[in-house]
This record gives C-alpha cells, sequence and structure tokens, in this order.
C-alpha cells in the first residue's frame, strides 16, 4: 500500500492546497479540489511570481528549510531503526534467531504472499482510475496502470516525498494533464487513501476481536469500539456529502467539488481493498505457530498495520524504513517478536523490493519511448 501512495502509500497531499489554488496556478480547474504535497515537484523555486514575492535570500532559507526537513527525516528514520534494534536486544533476540524464524515459514506461505502481492498492485490501479474519472481526463488503461504500479511501488520504497508526487508528476505531464490537474489528481489519491483507513480502522474495531498491548489499549482515552463507531460515523457522513452536496464547496477563494456517490463508494471499495491486501501479506507470513484465531488473528495484524501506515504517513520516512517496523512490533504480542520480525523482512522483499525494482524499470522504459504530449 499507497500512501497515499505506499502504502505507505497514500501521503496527506492536501495539506498544502493554499499554496497553489487561486494564487500562482489561477482559479481551479473545472470545478476540482486542489491541493498538493508541499515535497511535491510542482512547487518549483523557478517561479517566477516566487522569486519576485521573495527574492534571492527568500529562496535560499526556502532551500536551507528544505535540507533540514529532510535531515529531519533520515534522522527518524535512523531512530526507529535504533528503536527496532534496542527492543530485538532488549527481547536477547539476534539475527540467527530472525534467521531461523525465516526458514519456518513454507514456500506455500511465499507463493500465497507474491499472488496477493500481484493481487494489490492491480487494486492499486483503482486509486488513479478513479482519480482520472472524477477530471474527466481519457487516458488508456495501460497508461493508468502504469502510473498507479509505478507510482505506488517507488513510493514504497522512496517514500511519497522522493517517489510518489515526483514520479506521477513527471508520467501524468507527459501523458497530457496540465499541473492543476495533477494537483487535483494526487488530491483525490490522498482522500482515496484516508477514507479506506477510516473504514477498515472502524469495521476493525467494531466487529472484530483485536489484540493490543494492554498498555496502548489504556492509552486510547476511549475504547477501541468507540473509536470505531467515530471512523464509520466520518465515513457515513462523507457518503452523504457526497450524495446531497453536488454544488461546488466555496471556502474563501477557493472552490471545490466532491466526487459523485458512485465514485465516493469506489473510493471505499479500493482503498479498504488495498490495506486488506497488504495486510494479509504480513499475516500469511507469520510462521504458523504464532498465527490464528487464538494467537495473532488478522484483525490484530490489520489494526496494526493501519497505526504503522499512520506513523509513516504522518513522518514522511522514506518507505517507511525502521518507522513501520517499529510501530508494529510495539503493537504486535511481545511473545512473538521474533516470528513478526522475521515476517516484516519478508515483506520487504515480497511487497517493497521486488515490485520497486519492476516499477524502476517500466519507469526508465516509459521515460526512453514515450515522447511529452502538451496538455489537453
Amino acid at each position: 500500500m499507497q500512501l497515499p501512495e505506499s502504502h505507505s502509500s497514500m501521503d496527506s497531499s492536501s495539506n498544502s492546497s493554499d499554496s497553489l489554488a487561486g494564487n500562482s496556478l489561477g482559479e481551479p480547474h473545472d470545478g476540482v479540489s486542489v491541493s498538493a504535497d508541499e515535497s511535491s515537484p510542482i512547487l518549483i523555486d523557478e517561479n517566477p511570481k516566487e522569486l519576485t514575492a521573495t527574492g534571492g535570500g527568500g529562496v535560499v532559507i526556502k532551500r536551507l528549510g528544505e535540507s533540514v526537513k529532510y535531515t529531519a527525516v533520515f534522522a527518524v528514520m535512523l531512530f526507529a531503526l535504533y528503536l527496532v534494534r534496542v527492543k530485538n536486544q532488549k527481547m536477547g533476540i539476534t539475527w540467527s534467531d530472525v534467521q531461523n524464524s525465516i526458514a519456518t515459514v513454507s514456500y506455500g506461505s511465499i507463493a500465497i504472499a507474491v499472488a496477493i502481492t500481484i493481487a494489490n498492485f492491480f487494486v492499486l490501479t483503482g486509486y488513479d482510475l478513479i482519480a482520472v474519472r472524477y477530471l474527466k481526463k481519457h487516458l488508456a488503461l495501460h497508461r493508468v496502470m502504469s502510473g498507479a504500479i509505478i507510482g505506488y511501488a517507488l513510493s514504497n520504497i522512496l517514500g511519497w516525498l522522493f517517489g510518489g508526487t515526483a514520479v506521477r508528476y513527471r508520467l501524468y505531464s507527459k501523458w497530457g494533464f496540465s499541473m492543476v490537474e495533477i494537483v487535483a489528481f494526487i488530491s483525490i489519491l490522498s482522500m482515496t487513501f484516508w477514507l479506506g483507513m477510516f473504514l477498515l480502522a472502524g469495521l476493525a474495531f467494531v466487529a472484530f476481536p483485536v489484540h493490543l498491548p494492554e498498555e496502548y489499549a489504556d492509552e486510547l482515552i476511549l475504547s477501541p469500539k468507540a473509536w470505531g463507531w467515530i471512523f464509520l460515523a466520518v465515513v457515513g457522513l462523507y457518503l452523504m456529502a457526497s450524495a446531497f452536496l453536488r454544488k461546488p464547496i466555496h471556502w474563501n477563494e477557493y472552490r471545490f467539488s466532491l466526487p459523485p456517490l458512485r465514485l465516493s463508494t469506489m473510493q471505499l471499495l479500493v482503498s479498504a481493498g488495498d490495506f486488506v491486501l497488504a495486510s494479509l501479506v504480513l499475516y500469511v507470513l507469520l510462521p504458523t505457530s504464532v498465527r490464528g484465531p487464538e494467537a495473532i488473528n488478522f484483525s490484530t495484524v490489520l489494526v496494526s498495520y493501519l497505526a504503522a501506515m499512520i506513523v509513516v504517513v504522518i513522518l514522511h520516512v522514506p518507505g517507511g524504513i525502521g518507522v513501520l517496523e517499529a510501530t508494529i512490533l510495539h503493537l504486535m504480542p511481545s511473545h512473538a517478536v521474533v516470528e513478526v520480525t522475521a515476517a516484516l523482512v519478508l515483506y520487504r522483499v515480497i511487497y517493497y523490493l521486488i515490485p520497486g525494482a519492476f516499477a524502476g524499470l517500466l519507469f526508465l522504459y516509459i521515460e526512453l519511448t514515450t515522447p511529452k504530449e502538451p496538455p489537453k
């Protein structure tokens, strides 16, 4: 998964819409929501208006701020990896223990994990297909699939800041999308990501047994079931708004329209399916000795994975390296640390590295063989 893109996919790209809509890019296009991540390549220092407003010193300060941000992200990644190492050392876990646990995972489980990963990347195509339909653009299905696979696979490796947004901007601008349309496109991806997150977290807390460590359950303030109903209420309100608020919504100088109910329903199904499949890959990679209704059940893995994705999205750590592992290990039962660590290692290879290598080759092929088309 994306935030998002990966799942990591799928990032909060709507955070900085104020810096684009109605300013240097003009009015929003066709009433669509306009927003983008602050690190999107759309926000370039070479913008004449920006240079005029900030001056050379402003550009230097902005570049310095970006350097500090990337340094902070790298520091968070290292700190997360350090936490994973400290936890394993406290539990007396060595790399040989993890290797032995990996050896207990059957080839059948690995084959199932690979098959689920392939299926998940087909589901990920739905994110981009929804955005294309919302913008009422015409794009061949093979291009939509290529954009989704490349965007999410590279986002899983490089993070949304370095992979997902930059790659999508490059691909969709080459395929005739304007800058404003790409910004709106990324906004829809982000909205779809969070809808699925809320739906699945709500269903997991309300309808399924979730076995979280007691120290985390005590810090939820409300009971898990109460949080579940809150998440489901948010999803319900969004669907109602999509059904009844069909006129463009105006806020200050900005204007945006919600997707129609049919597309909103597709958003829920695609994002929820994405998270279910991504967490299922991790679940089937757990050794059978710790997997099952009375041990680590699927709903516990799902909630742990959703929580990890939220942390990864907030921190913008490339590929969630260290952060994904630290969050999941802290939320899983402590008696299965070795087995969960082994599953995470296999998960990194099957769900991240192999698709990332394929996506990189596909991106190079498109770069070398596809000429840039003018905006339509």
